[in-house]
């Protein structure tokens, strides 16, 4: 008969304390891993946000290169808020874009234009400068990117 002797058993398993202590190097290499991840989730929404404002100033040239010349003008933000053009070959309602222009309400978009007049012996145009501003969630600053576009006497 074999006896089992309790000194001559095979300790193959991991201890409570081992377990403890991988579980504390884990979480202590997993913090870089979340913080970059964060970072980078803040860089798209911002990079994402910075494309949704150039799509809307691209808008609102393509409003002003579609007006007669005599008609571009600067808007007050209520007039950039109605912008429409109602005229008997194009009607355009920017507000009735469809799902993709509610992302600019959603984002709360603030456009503002400004309208300069050049003249010279052969062409009279407009230069229409777009700034759109927005506020990011995670920064404490205001965003904003400018867009011109060229509006000639046809």
């Amino acid at each position: 008969m074999i006896l089992k002797n309790s000194k001559n058993r095979d300790n193959n398993g991991f201890s409570i304390i081992e377990i403890c202590i991988v579980c504390v190097i884990i979480m202590v290499l997993m913090v870089p891993v979340f913080t970059l991840m964060s970072q980078g989730n803040a860089g798209t929404a911002h990079n994402r946000n910075e494309i949704l404002a150039r799509a809307y100033a691209s808008n609102i040239i393509a409003y002003y290169n579609l007006l007669p010349y005599n008609d571009v003008k600067e808007l007050t933000k209520d007039e950039l808020n109605r912008l429409t053009l109602d005229n008997t070959n194009i009607k355009i309602n920017l507000n009735d874009l469809g799902k993709n222009f509610e992302y600019f309400k959603n984002l709360d978009f603030k456009a503002s234009v400004k309208v300069n007049e050049f003249n010279n012996q052969y062409n009279k145009y407009k230069i229409v400068s777009v700034t759109v501003e927005w506020k990011e969630t995670n920064k404490k600053t205001t965003s904003s990117i400018n867009l011109s576009g060229m509006v000639t006497n046809k």
